[in-house]
């Protein structure tokens, strides 16, 4: 492909065009730039003209010794970003984009790394599958290095009924059906000057979630990145949930809360927590399937849960694996990277095991 390249600051023609695009995730969006900058990263936009397809590229800046350009950022949340093309383009297409761009940063910035996560990568497996035998012809036939992701995850353009269907009964209907018997309902922060408020609660039912794994929250999970996420998505790309109920004494309390950033094509479960003494009211199973269908109505597309903890698949999803794609003509850093991605995640489940 003949493909031209421009570093741009996005006009609100530009905001208009990605956000109406069959790629735009809800990482793709203007909400989630203002958070990214928020956070003090370095967004990095490209225009792309590839033939007689336009579209745009998202990624961030670092600098490690050698200029990095991630995408996603690390430890911002974001699960996937890369392409947003304005028109339907085939595999084989976006891997030559994505070669093609990272010469022409190479030759103009003198970018010696570029990492890709593209939603559009993913294949869709009902069942497990050993990542060290999965694999995508489209980038062995180019030779691109890569190393793979797992996810689970539900298309929210199925019918409800459909969605509803595909629940595990024993698991997560049977709860659904225990919460609303027991009165819990789930309401949606609509205005503003909430968000504070509920940012408070939801950082509160973190911390006493990963206090009883004897775990640190995520860096994004903070309380004042919490917020940025909100303030910036707030109202059109963020569904920010309470379960209400009573608890043993008959007052009122919040039980659980959740965090959904909905996109076009794709939408993240980005987190959610509740206090451990109303669990067996099942605050969270009735949260993420109203979630779900809240979702279904915008017309959120897939709904990413980040991440394969086993008890995600009683919400009907699939398994998605993603290529992580890596550019450079240094070799060695593409191994070291999986190398130290292995050892944080041993270090971090040996800490866990410890306390």
């Amino acid at each position: 492909m003949n493909c031209q390249f421009e570093i741009i600051k996005p006009t609100p023609q530009d905001w208009h065009r990605i956000e109406s695009s069959p790629d735009c995730t809800c990482f793709h969006t203007h909400g989630w730039y203002n958070y990214l900058e928020e956070l003090g990263r370095h967004v990095l936009i490209v225009k792309i003209v590839a033939d007689e397809v336009e579209g745009y590229f998202w990624g961030a800046r670092r600098w490690l010794g050698i200029r990095i350009i991630e995408a996603p950022p690390v430890s911002t949340g974001t699960y996937t970003q890369g392409l947003c093309m304005m028109a339907e383009i085939t595999v084989e297409q976006r891997v030559e984009i994505y070669q093609s761009l990272y010469q022409w940063l190479r030759k103009k910035y003198h970018v010696g790394y570029m990492q890709v996560s593209d939603w559009r990568f993913r294949t869709t497996h009902d069942d497990y599958i050993d990542p060290a035998q999965w694999s995508l012809p489209a980038l062995d036939n180019a030779k691109v290095q890569y190393s793979v992701r797992t996810t689970f995850y539900v298309d929210t353009r199925k019918t409800q009924e459909e969605l509803w269907n595909n629940l595990n009964y024993k698991s997560c209907k049977y709860s659904i059906n225990k919460a609303r018997k027991e009165g819990l309902s789930v309401v949606s922060v609509e205005r503003a000057e909430e968000i504070p408020a509920f940012v408070e609660m939801h950082r509160r039912h973190i911390e006493d979630v990963f206090n009883r794994k004897g775990m640190k929250p995520m860096p994004y999970q903070k309380k004042e990145h919490l917020l940025s996420l909100c303030q910036s998505l707030f109202p059109n790309n963020i569904l920010m949930l309470k379960v209400i109920g009573k608890d043993d004494n008959g007052l009122e309390q919040c039980l659980s809360t959740a965090i959904f950033c909905p996109g076009k094509d794709a939408s993240t479960y980005f987190t959610g927590a509740s206090l451990r003494q109303y669990m067996k009211y099942c605050p969270n199973e009735l949260m993420v399937w109203e979630g779900m269908r809240m979702l279904h109505e915008r017309g959120a597309g897939d709904l990413i849960f980040t991440g394969v903890a086993h008890y995600k698949k009683k919400f009907g999803s699939s398994y998605a694996y993603l290529p992580v794609l890596a550019f450079t003509p240094y070799s060695f850093l593409f191994t070291f990277r999986n190398r130290f991605k292995r050892l944080y995640g041993k270090l971090r489940n040996t800490f866990k095991h410890n306390q």
